[in-house]
């Protein structure tokens, strides 16, 4: 008996031994997919064949039947797919065989990159239980796998792809482009907004330009809102435009293509063309000076210059035609003289439209290049923040030279 002791002791020794090392020993997580802990994806597209850049919407359920003392989803990596979290994981009860199991879901948005068969998942999420008697076990729930045939994305007239549910166009001008006040500056404003895209997708500004038009775009702003139902992208764009000239122009319409996920079709929105035009063409106090002024100066040069040309030694007598077309010819332009009266009376919308005139009719010079010589008051009168009040007289010798007038 005294013998056996020592045996004993070297028994238990070993057996302590062994269960320290088990503890000892690094624990890696068990993986878990039972009916007491699941977790399921489930996939909504508009078809079975979805597009290269169409939503594809992902719920992540998962149902634990067990108490959780952490959890965290893995990261995801999608191959050949971009994706954005539709908010944060919302957890409640549900009911399960007559008891409330802890549930999860979790909403993402896919959108595939390339085409061909691609597969979403498997997705992990990584539990610590507690057991009834306080014991803590890690288990990874691995889902399900989902494969859908991607489509590559169609050709389109315009080059532009753009899948969505819905989209629509808010077209707004703060005042009537149509009648405009001399001088006035309208804003337009252009909102489009997609249902199933983030703003990002949504398409650059149209580029609104006319021969006729002075036409400035703001900063865009581009945002995106989260919804379970999938991403809302807004897109807002904001010109400031006024005619560079008296006469009323037609700006053209712009026509941007989109595909419409639920009926499965081509669709288009558009920013409808615009008459842009000032109400008053001719301000009738400047077409009463003008005439004033060319009355006063065609009988000036009409007196002065008959006696000259009829006196003129060894020149024929002149006929009354050639003597009027003479003076004519020697005569400042009505635009000339319409440009310095706009210039005395401080009204530099006048102005650039005689000054643009002159231009036109005394070079070969084109629009763009017209329109270049005119920057520094176009600067003036159509920039942020603008001034009325420009140097008419200093931008007038700039184009023209210091001469009073130009045939």
């Amino acid at each position: 008996m005294v013998a056996l002791q020592p045996r004993r002791s070297l028994a238990r020794l070993l057996v302590l031994g062994f269960l320290a090392l088990i503890a000892a020993a690094p624990s890696h997580p068990a993986r878990a997919q039972s009916d007491n802990l699941s977790l399921e994806v489930t996939v909504e597209a508009g078809s079975e064949t979805p597009y290269v850049g169409e939503m594809i919407l992902v719920t992540l359920t998962g149902t634990y039947d067990a108490y959780i003392a952490l959890e965290s989803f893995e990261d995801f990596r999608l191959r050949n797919f971009t994706w954005i979290q539709l908010g944060r994981d919302i957890w409640s009860k549900r009911r399960v065989r007559g008891q409330d199991i802890p549930s999860v879901e979790r909403k993402i948005a896919l959108y595939a990159q390339k085409s061909g068969q691609q597969t979403i998942g498997p997705f992990r999420h990584h539990l610590t239980l507690v057991a009834p008697g306080g014991e803590r076990r890690v288990v990874d729930v691995l889902s399900n796998s989902v494969t859908l045939d991607i489509q590559p994305k169609p050709k389109t007239a315009a080059g532009w792809w753009l899948p969505a549910k819905e989209i629509t166009l808010d077209d707004h001008w703060d005042m009537d482009p149509a009648n405009l006040e001399n001088g006035a500056t309208v804003t337009r404003t252009v909102t489009i907004q997609a249902i199933g895209q983030t703003a990002d997708a949504l398409p650059p500004p149209p580029k609104m330009r006319a021969p006729w038009l002075i036409s400035f775009i703001a900063p865009e702003q581009r945002s995106t809102e989260l919804t379970r139902d999938g991403p809302i992208g807004t897109v807002q764009w904001q010109w400031r435009m006024r005619p560079s000239r008296a006469e009323p122009g037609n700006l053209a319409a712009f026509h941007i293509p989109w595909f419409d996920t639920s009926d499965r079709q081509m669709r288009e929105i558009v920013i409808p063309s615009q008459r842009i035009a000032y109400a008053a063409i001719v301000e009738p106090n400047a077409e009463t000076d003008r005439n004033v002024h060319w009355g006063m100066w065609a009988a000036l040069a009409f007196g002065l210059g008959l006696p000259v040309a009829l006196v003129l030694p060894g020149r024929r007598l002149m006929t009354a035609g050639e003597v009027a077309t003479r003076i004519r010819r020697s005569l400042p332009s009505r635009d000339f003289i319409a440009m310095r009266l706009a210039e005395r009376r401080g009204d530099p919308v006048r102005f650039r439209h005689h000054a643009m005139r002159i231009l036109k009719a005394e070079s070969d010079l084109s629009d763009t290049e017209c329109e270049r010589r005119l920057a520094p008051l176009d600067a003036v009168l159509y920039g942020r923040g603008a001034q009325r009040s420009a140097d008419l007289t200093s931008i007038r010798r700039a184009l023209f030279g210091r001469l009073w007038f130009r045939s």
